[in-house]
């Protein structure tokens, strides 16, 4: 019991790193049609010294799959994320997780919509580059996918969806 009592009492504090970052950058690749502007905001905490951290990320590209014959269409991703990173000033990370992604086509006459929902899978990784204590840079490639029951019964099946896209993103990083 001392023992345990002397261990709590000389173990150093958890002390974990934030990182703020507004992004913008370019979805590519899988359905969208070109290069598509894409920007968002991502939150993580790391411990500074350790290799794990989480984060949320949100996205939005404006005219995924292009204006030519559709009107209004767009991707939102909101992910959760956990994260494996290098210490020191310039840290590296591998990051996936799960999340949702929201799809919103219509055509320009106003005669079809689609509104979906799907759950979500996304991986990739970066470098978060901090020159000084507060402000730094962060840089990410990210391929995201949706998910999907393939046969809608009684039965909980997972499956890979046909939305499927690659985002490269910069930003400032703020951390706290």
């Amino acid at each position: 019991m001392i023992a345990i009592t002397l261990l709590v009492a000389t173990a150093a504090p958890l002390h974990a790193d934030g990182y703020l970052t507004p992004y913008v950058g370019a979805g590519f690749g899988g359905r969208t049609d070109d290069h598509k502007i894409a920007y968002g905001g991502s939150l993580a905490f790391a411990s500074e010294r350790g290799v794990l951290g989480i984060g949320v990320d949100l996205g939005y590209t404006p005219d995924f799959i292009g204006t030519t014959g559709v009107g209004n269409n767009n991707v939102t991703s909101l992910m959760g994320n956990l994260m494996v990173l290098t210490p020191g000033r310039t840290r590296f990370y591998a990051s996936g997780g799960l999340g949702l992604m929201k799809t919103r086509v219509e055509d320009a006459h106003g005669f079809f919509r689609v509104d979906s929902n799907d759950f979500g899978v996304n991986l990739g990784g970066g470098v978060m580059l901090f020159p000084g204590d507060a402000i730094g840079l962060r840089a990410d490639v990210r391929y995201f996918r949706n998910l999907t029951d393939p046969e809608p019964d009684a039965e909980f099946d997972i499956d890979l969806g046909g939305l499927s896209f690659w985002q490269a993103t910069g930003g400032i990083s703020f951390r706290f």
